[in-house]
């Protein structure tokens, strides 16, 4: 991915340790510094210590002196390298390789192709729904406040908890959480939507909050302003 930005394509054989590890141990975590100190007993340098730990005073790569990113690499290629030595004959006894040779390494250059088109997002339309989104969830609220007969927080699980289970009073043992306030999660409303109009009514409102909220109001956020296109990772 990084070498197609520059206009250059591997065109080598490729074997890949994260999809040779999935295929020999499926249950197991695939990320590099794990595979090196399960298989070689080795502790490779945290990325952490170059660019510190992640959250918004995170550096860039590109600040770290260069010496210090050569010693970084380095190890990484090494430890990939002594890594791709130990699954390459795994493959053979867990008989996957032909799995791995024939489907997997083929389907690499194709996701990177897949990645570096990206998907173009009609941001214009997206806008347009949101809106629609807004009125219908105010329409939803308005109707949940009037079956429940008393103002409260929709987005808060305590207050739905409080109005359920207290005020109407729909189920006779509700079950709580481990601080001790009423369970309203999906599994738990799904199960009581025959016994109360407003329970259905909740799980409409957070559906339609959730789409605003994670796909519609976000995803235009995410476009690439190069490309004017959302490039994912597959």
């Amino acid at each position: 991915m990084v070498l197609k930005e520059y206009g250059d394509e591997l065109k080598g054989h490729l074997f890949d340790t994260m999809i040779a590890h999935f295929l020999i141990q499926p249950d197991m975590r695939h990320n590099m510094n794990v595979l090196a100190e399960t298989y070689l007993n080795y502790s490779p340098v945290s990325i952490e210590t170059l660019i510190g730990k992640k959250g918004k005073d995170q550096l860039s790569m590109r600040s770290v002196e260069i010496e210090q990113i050569k010693e970084y690499a380095a190890e990484d290629a090494d430890i990939t390298l002594q890594l791709k030595n130990v699954f390459e004959p795994m493959l053979n006894d867990t008989h996957t390789k032909k799995l791995f040779e024939e489907i997997e390494i083929p389907l690499i250059p194709v996701l990177a192709d897949m990645e570096a088109e990206g998907i173009m997002l009609d941001k214009a339309a997206l806008k347009e729904l949101s809106l629609t989104l807004e009125k219908d969830i105010t329409h939803v609220e308005a109707e949940i406040q009037k079956l429940a007969g008393t103002p409260f927080n929709v987005s808060s699980p305590k207050q739905v908890g409080d109005v359920l289970f207290e005020v109407l009073q729909i189920a006779e043992k509700p079950k709580k959480t481990k601080t001790g306030q009423y369970a309203t999660g999906e599994e738990v409303l799904v199960k009581l939507v025959g016994k109360h109009e407003i329970v259905g009514k909740i799980l409409d409102y957070r559906e339609l909050v959730k789409l605003k909220n994670t796909y519609v109001d976000t995803l235009p956020l995410l476009v690439n302003p190069t490309t004017h296109r959302i490039h994912t990772s597959f």
